[in-house]
């Protein structure tokens, strides 16, 4: 069994700012873009979607290092 997170712990779990996988997670049960565009300046998308992919396993060994 999966477990399901809740959407405000995703919105708000890097620095304030959403997780870099929300659209993945979130785009099967709303318009997550959407939802996206209406809350957050345009450098703020940059910051949350901009960058390199981090692997799970990078960001748990980040997680780890702290």
């Amino acid at each position: 069994m999966g477990m399901l997170l809740e959407f405000s712990y995703c919105i708000e779990v890097n620095t304030g700012l959403p997780c870099r996988n929300i659209i993945g997670c979130w785009s099967g049960r709303m318009d997550i873009i959407a939802f996206l565009k209406e809350r957050f300046s345009p450098a703020d998308l940059e910051r949350i979607l901009g960058g390199p992919h981090k692997s799970r396993i990078d960001r748990i060994m980040e997680v780890l290092e702290d």
